[in-house]
């Protein structure tokens, strides 16, 4: 399923979703670790943000328990280039995709990422609404923009 990520600017991301099918809003940040992504998405310090992921491909050693930082993932959703289809570990205890789907973060894949990296660092923070469809990306744009942060 198509699935957009737009941006307070205006710009417009398209890829295809994955993780829980919803609409979610936050302020776009990205991480550059080359592993990491499940300490990275069960960090606090994401919390009420989407995540990008710089690394072309997260979710190959799946999702484990022990490894979480925090009980509960606070971000908002995660876009990156490109999900591993068949993680391998012998720890894993399910998928990225089926992790955020029960926890009710929407992902976005298939993206340029080091295209929106490279916004994010020239304009700062951007924030950004993960959608199904963009046929009101204006209107998301200018609400994105208008929106003030309740959380510090």
């Amino acid at each position: 399923m198509k699935r957009y990520l737009i941006l307070e600017d205006g710009s417009i991301y398209e890829g295809e979703g994955f993780g829980a099918d919803c609409e979610s809003s936050g302020e776009v940040v990205f991480t550059t670790g080359m592993t990491g992504y499940q300490e990275a998405i069960t960090d606090q310090s994401y919390a009420d943000q989407i995540l990008v992921f710089t690394n072309p491909l997260i979710g190959n050693y799946g999702i484990t328990l022990a490894d979480y930082e925090s009980l509960e993932p606070q971000i908002k959703g995660v876009v990156c280039h490109q999900v591993a289809r068949h993680p391998d570990n012998w720890r894993m205890q399910t998928t990225l995709p089926k992790f955020l789907e029960r926890l009710n973060i929407p992902g976005l894949q298939g993206i340029d990422t080091r295209e929106l990296v490279k916004k994010l660092r020239i304009h700062g923070t951007l924030k950004g609404k993960i959608t199904d469809s963009k046929e009101n990306a204006v209107k998301i744009a200018q609400e994105l923009k208008e929106k003030i942060l309740l959380k510090v």
